[in-house]
């Protein structure tokens, strides 16, 4: 989708995508700030859609595939791939986890439907060696 400048959707994204920059991040190392500038550019600050996520590993990496499943489709479409070290995944894993904390602080418990491992909810974690 293109969304031509100095309309109504490019500002709403434009101020999306301001509200989303990334102030702090904390480096390596979680006892040591240290301030980041971080720029985006507005295709990526648009962000992309994923009701998918699956996680494979290896012993030198995590690779985090996102991806959309469409209602009476077979498969999936994989739309980003991301690729951390380990300790970057936990760091992330880290970072995710107060994140959500501090948004059910804010806005309530986030309702899940059924178990995770009984439940299928399109995202899941294989142990496959890449």
């Amino acid at each position: 989708m293109i969304i031509k400048k100095g309309t109504h959707k490019h500002n709403q994204i434009r101020k999306i995508s301001n509200k989303l920059r990334i102030k702090e991040h904390i480096l390596n190392n979680p006892q040591q700030k240290q301030k980041v500038n971080v720029k985006i550019d507005e295709q990526i600050g648009e962000g992309i859609y994923a009701n998918f996520m699956m996680i494979t590993h290896s012993p030198s990496e995590f690779i985090l595939d996102f991806g959309r499943m469409m209602p009476g489709m077979p498969s999936v479409k994989v739309k980003s791939r991301i690729l951390v070290t380990p300790q970057h995944a936990k760091h992330f894993m880290q970072l995710l986890q107060k994140n959500i904390e501090n948004f059910e602080k804010q806005h309530g418990e986030i309702k899940v439907p059924g178990k995770v491992e009984d439940k299928d909810i399109g995202f899941k974690s294989t142990g496959q060696n890449a």
